[in-house]
């Protein structure tokens, strides 16, 4: 029988896939900036290598959701640190935003391939879309950190 916690943080501190950690608004800024390179770099390489678009793309969901995970004064721990990421920004999002988090996940799956698999082709569609989600998903993490912390100045 599968138990069901009302708080899903909590079940995630239980489960020891993520932290407590002192928030640290320099290391949210940084992983937020890069972030942003991350989106810029992916941009610039789609008509070069879609490969590496791609993985930039991701590269940016990955590093605004840990930064997320940071303001809210978490981290993850050693195992699973991709997926805890999507769980962890799935919980803060909730429903609204399911079709984003499937992405991402969608996402975190299709890179892993490309590791594993190397004769996995990526398309050039398959790129420019995990370019478009990436926006949409480090705009929609930026957005959040700017409303719930408006007090603090991290240039988003």
């Amino acid at each position: 029988m599968k138990m069901i916690y009302k708080d899903p943080i909590a079940t995630l501190l239980r489960e020891g896939v993520i932290k407590k950690c002192q928030t640290d608004y320099r290391t949210i800024k940084n992983l937020l900036k890069r972030a942003q390179t991350d989106l810029v770099t992916a941009t610039r390489n789609l008509n070069e290598d879609e490969e590496c678009s791609y993985n930039y793309a991701y590269n940016a969901m990955l590093r605004s959701g840990l930064a997320l995970m940071n303001i809210e004064g978490y981290r993850p721990d050693v195992r699973d640190k991709h997926l805890t990421i999507i769980r962890f920004v799935s919980f803060i999002f909730g429903e609204e935003y399911a079709k984003i988090i499937n992405n991402y996940d969608f996402m975190r799956r299709k890179r892993n391939r490309f590791i594993y698999e190397p004769d996995i082709p990526c398309s050039k569609k398959e790129a420019d879309d995990a370019i478009i989600i990436a926006q949409d998903f480090v705009e929609m993490i930026c957005k959040h950190i700017r409303l719930k912390y408006p007090q603090k100045e991290l240039d988003l």
